[in-house]
């Protein structure tokens, strides 16, 4: 499960009392089973509430709640796009904090059950991104685009000592259903 490197890559360069927030995406999905924590608080999660964009707003009042502790937000590129002006919050009132941004070019769960479910037809879950590197730096943060968890390992630590907040864009590849790793399929209802 190509989620587990993502996840083993963040818990490594996230401090052990940095706060993750995770967001619905594939990898946020798979945290919620995979992400070791070490403090309590410090792994916010909207869970199974369906609510879709509220991971990198919730980062940025982590931040402002704990400036002195290194915050991460994990987000799909859907999720993201929900509350992607509040860059301009985070730039204005200089809160430094980290979003990933796991960019599949669509609802990645939604389009993968949809194809699953009606003979590979689909239908509102794809979307058409920007480029999420170019539409930070125009609010002002940092940004760069990883491809791999080995270019992620080199690249979080340089983001988290930025003074400005910080996108960090990662093109995603449809991943296998996460739900394997979550709930295993013998406890699933039947389809």
């Amino acid at each position: 499960m190509p989620q587990m490197a993502w996840i083993k890559v963040l818990r490594n360069a996230l401090d052990d009392d940095g706060i993750f927030v995770d967001e619905l995406t594939q990898v946020g999905y798979v945290s919620r089973v995979a992400m070791p924590i070490y403090h309590p608080r410090t792994f916010l999660t909207s869970a199974y509430q369906g609510t879709l964009g509220a991971g990198f707003a919730t980062a940025i009042g982590a931040k402002v709640a704990h400036p002195d502790k290194q915050v991460l937000s994990i987000n799909g590129d859907g999720g993201f796009m929900y509350n992607v002006q509040e860059l301009a919050t985070a730039v204005k009132y200089n809160i430094p904090v980290v979003a990933i941004v796991f960019a599949d070019g669509a609802y990645g769960n939604v389009r993968r059950m949809q194809q699953e479910l009606y003979d590979n037809r689909t239908i509102a879950s794809d979307l058409t991104n920007p480029d999420f590197v170019a539409l930070a730096e125009s609010f002002g943060c940092a940004a760069y685009r990883v491809e791999t968890p080995e270019e992620m390992a080199k690249t979080l630590p340089e983001a988290f000592k930025q003074p400005v907040p910080t996108v960090i864009e990662v093109p995603f590849p449809p991943t296998p259903d996460p739900w394997s790793v979550i709930i295993p399929r013998r406890n699933r209802p039947a389809a």
